[in-house]
């Protein structure tokens, strides 16, 4: 992934200037059940001109008031994020321990800083500056000031609220001198939680942002990321004057547009020798140019590992394509030159990419600004359709999109001056999920029977991954918790797993099973739930609980065929009702049929939406309320 703001994580926990006179009384009473609460949570960004660039310093102050002893420690230890585009200046922190009526002061532990690159990325300039508050106990407060130096005013952060920890007093600052003209948005405050004022001076314009009592948002595990309902803060630089001249800065899309193709106008200029003969062996006898573009890509996903490699401005300049057909390695960047440049050596029409994760909830056609895309790609245009083609995923299907950048908007750069912004799919539900095929017959203690399970589409392609690396033992744990049914009681058999469709991302999964415990025979009769699998139970959302959204990897159908076999000498004496719903978020069925000496149970779910914002978790309730008296019924069998 491109690196062009790494250093969101820093902003993430920007921080505050000291409150007298806030007794944790006072504040436990304003924000209960809070185990921790900011008094204080502020920055404030300095703009300025300097050798005819734009740069930033901030200020970031935090005091936090601990108020639960149980996990007073987890807020003991900080880290403070930067890189070569934000220098870490200056760090002043103390805690205030309570001691009789007063507090004793203890300054923060020392520094250590160290690399801070993910398990994904092989190399970048990302540091971390940690220490230890110290002496952290229940009603103890930490103070936290540091200083930053910002580089590059294209990369400036926006200012968020601290997530879930609620806020007494915040604001955020900026400053910014009479030659520089700076735009700003505010995303997520419908509530009106930012007050604003705006101050002229003689040199410079304050704008300022202020929050108060500010209760903070629950995150959950399915949360999307805190873009799309966390409130924050968007500013950015339209122009500057320097040396009596009117300099263009992020006016618009055409200049965010003429500063990413800047770091590609001088990529693959000249057609390499090894990577025309590459591309001449895989075309060779390929008719149309869908089969070369297919073949090109496939081998770029076997042949070309992903390994990200983010260092100052390598986080956003592609490399060669000969050098990285020669490395057989590359970021995203970089497999957006390999791919694109040997499409362009098969004559295929291709194009350098820029585009954002959904990670990231902004548009180019509202936000046109460097933390809009954390991507790069190739996109093709063949047979008057544009195909996108991530290669750092080596098992994604030619012509479906990852799933990470569903709906998402694309910037395609078709020249130095010409772009186009297109929009990714998403891909229909029934391109991903499972079909599951279950037949069932009674034992003395409950049931037994074989399953059949189909993934296909990104489920396929996660079950898949998931299995590439594990054990013999480890298979059998994940076979196991993807085939158990309706009871923990749930003994596996013996199972085989089919991967003959791969590059289609199918994968198969037979097993055999018992259960012991499940279904009741008493007198005459045989009780049955078919429904071993409640697809959608524990569905419901807790709306006085979460306020904040969910969100699916993709749109998905579930199909689930439950069969039993009719013991012999045995009529179905009852079968439930056949249940029905459908809304703009799901659609669940269940059915029943009796037919050759067998009743089946037939269920299904669709689901329709990537994410689903709270003033659809009614329509989301009313659905799991419908189904959920349907999981109880059970079949009636009865000796003839």
């Amino acid at each position: 992934m491109m690196k062009k703001y790494c250093i969101v994580a820093f902003l993430l926990s920007l921080c505050f200037g000291n409150i007298n006179g806030q007794s944790p009384e006072a504040v436990a009473a304003l924000f209960p059940k809070q185990e921790a609460v900011f008094l204080q949570y502020s920055q404030e960004l300095a703009l300025s001109v300097k050798d005819g660039d734009v740069i930033a310093e901030s200020k970031n102050e935090r005091e936090i008031m601990i108020l639960s002893k149980q996990n007073a420690m987890a807020y003991a230890r900080f880290k403070i994020y930067h890189s070569g585009f934000s220098e870490l200046k200056s760090i002043n922190g103390y805690s205030k321990i309570p001691d009789g009526n007063g507090f004793k002061k203890m300054k923060i532990g020392d520094q250590t800083t160290t690399g801070s690159s993910s398990g994904s990325v092989f190399y970048d300039d990302t540091k971390e500056t940690s220490f230890d508050f110290q002496g952290i106990v229940t009603n103890s407060v930490q103070y936290l000031e540091y200083k930053m130096f910002h580089k590059d005013a294209h990369l400036l952060s926006p200012f968020y609220l601290p997530g879930s920890v609620s806020v007494v007093s915040g604001s955020y600052t900026v400053i910014v001198p009479n030659e520089i003209n700076i735009k700003f948005l505010v995303k997520n405050d419908d509530e009106g939680v930012f007050k604003f004022t705006q101050e002229k001076k003689k040199k410079e314009t304050i704008y300022k942002w202020t929050v108060t009592n500010y209760t903070g948002k629950k995150d959950f595990d399915d949360s999307p990321a805190p873009s799309y309902y966390e409130p924050h803060i968007i500013i950015y630089v339209a122009n500057y004057v320097s040396d009596n001249k009117t300099n263009t800065f992020l006016s618009n899309l055409d200049e965010l547009y003429k500063w990413n193709i800047s770091f590609t106008k001088n990529l693959n200029t000249s057609p390499d020798n090894t990577l025309k003969k590459i591309v001449d062996s895989l075309i060779a006898g390929k008719k149309n140019d869908t089969d070369k573009a297919k073949a090109i890509y496939k081998w770029v996903q076997k042949n070309i590992k992903y390994i990200a490699f983010e260092s100052g401005m390598q986080g956003f300049i592609p490399r060669q394509a000969a050098d990285v057909c020669n490395k057989r390695y590359g970021d995203c960047k970089d497999m957006s030159s390999i791919i694109t440049a040997m499409l362009k050596l098969a004559s295929i029409k291709a194009y350098y990419t820029w585009i954002g994760t959904r990670d990231i909830a902004y548009k180019y056609s509202e936000v046109a600004l460097p933390i809009v895309d954390n991507h790069m790609i190739s996109t093709a245009f063949i047979n008057n359709q544009w195909v996108f083609l991530d290669g750092t995923n080596p098992h994604a299907v030619y012509g479906i999109p990852p799933a990470f950048i569903q709906n998402k908007e694309a910037l395609v750069g078709i020249s130095e001056t010409e772009y186009k912004i297109l929009t990714v799919p998403i891909v229909d539900a029934k391109q991903n999920g499972m079909v599951d095929t279950t037949i069932i017959s009674f034992t003395k203690d409950g049931i037994k029977g074989t399953q059949n399970v189909n993934y296909f589409g990104y489920l396929g392609e996660d079950h898949y991954n998931s299995l590439l690396y594990k054990n013999e033992s480890e298979t059998k744990s994940f076979v196991k918790s993807r085939m158990g049914k309706a009871s923990n009681k749930f003994i596996l058999g013996k199972y085989s797993i089919n991967n003959k469709d791969i590059d289609n991302n199918n994968l198969g999964i037979s097993a055999e099973f018992e259960i012991p415990g499940i279904g009741k025979k008493i007198g005459d009769e045989y009780f049955l739930n078919l429904n071993l699998e409640k697809l959608f139970e524990n569905e419901m959302i807790d709306v006085e609980d979460r306020k904040v959204p969910f969100e699916e990897n993709y749109k998905y159908v579930f199909k689930q065929f439950h069969i039993l076999q009719i013991p012999e000498g045995y009529k179905v004496s009852y079968t439930p009702k056949d249940f029905t719903f459908e809304n703009d978020l799901v659609a669940l069925k269940i059915k029943y049929e009796t037919k050759n000496n067998t009743i089946t149970s037939y269920q299904e779910v669709v689901k329709k939406k990537l994410l689903v914002y709270p003033n659809e978790f009614a329509d989301w309730n009313k659905a799991a309320n419908a189904i959920t008296p349907n999981y109880k019924e059970q079949i009636v069998l009865q000796l003839k």
